[in-house]
């Protein structure tokens, strides 16, 4: 099997079947995303949503993870042109922000995927090898790519039965610091706890697979319990601050 056959890691069948637990890149370099190619993680995350990262850069952040090699999914802005751009990049996957309808969703996964499933436009892209062997890459990026949206307000909240029920999605992402701040209540309240049960429960039922960003390490079990399979462990940005602590603390006694 060719890199450029094997690019997309058959994604969106794993999240269904096995535990693929990840990590998250805020800083814009290639360097992060190789480093961690060849760690223990199943899949990156690079945030596109936060923080200075254009299209361009992430192009060769991309090509990083392919030295693992390993998947790597981008959370894009919004729901837009950047979900089409990262794809021909050659991203593994996409986590899309803050969907509050089921047009929203429904306009996700034609965006991201070829027809007839959706209405994304083929082209020589680095996702597509570069124009060689199209049409299989067509083929293969509908069975395989990962389209993945966040339920992370109370809007999103209210409407999680009919978002979820949009044909294609097939993971939901909880973000649960938002979900908390947009609800007005304390993260792991009962109300907070409530939610996310809610927005899985409705991921159950449409048969969706379940994940998080997971903020601390003891918020896994509890994702781990409710049958979550797609969850972002950690943030590049938030080990070196943690890792930075800890040496002072060591050097100074």
């Amino acid at each position: 099997m060719t890199l450029h056959d094997s690019r997309h890691h058959d994604l969106r069948n794993r999240v269904g079947g096995e535990v693929l637990i990840g990590a998250t890149i805020g800083i814009p370099s290639p360097v992060v995303v190789e480093t961690l190619s060849t760690g223990p993680f199943a899949v990156l995350c690079i945030d596109a949503e936060h923080g200075p990262l254009g299209v361009e850069r992430l192009e060769g952040m991309l090509r990083a993870a392919d030295v693992g090699p390993i998947p790597a999914m981008v959370r894009v802005p919004e729901v837009g042109s950047y979900i089409a751009r990262v794809l021909d990049l050659g991203a593994a996957g996409i986590v899309v922000p803050r969907i509050e309808t089921a047009a929203e969703a429904a306009d996700v996964v034609a965006r991201a995927r070829y027809a007839p499933e959706g209405r994304r436009g083929a082209g020589p892209g680095r996702g597509q090898g570069y124009g060689a062997g199209l049409a299989a890459h067509v083929a293969r990026a509908n069975a395989e790519v990962l389209v993945a949206i966040q339920i992370e307000t109370a809007a999103g909240l209210a409407a999680a039965d009919e978002i979820l029920a949009v044909p294609g999605i097939d993971a939901i992402v909880i973000g649960p610091f938002d979900l908390a701040t947009s609800l007005g209540v304390p993260m792991w309240s009962d109300e907070h706890v409530a939610a996310i049960d809610a927005i899985f429960a409705a991921a159950d039922h449409h048969g969706v697979a379940k994940g998080a960003f997971v903020l601390t390490p003891e918020e896994m079990p509890r994702y781990r319990s409710a049958g979550a399979t797609l969850l972002f462990a950690g943030i590049d940005l938030g080990w070196i601050a943690e890792g930075a602590r800890r040496t002072w603390e060591e050097v100074n006694g």
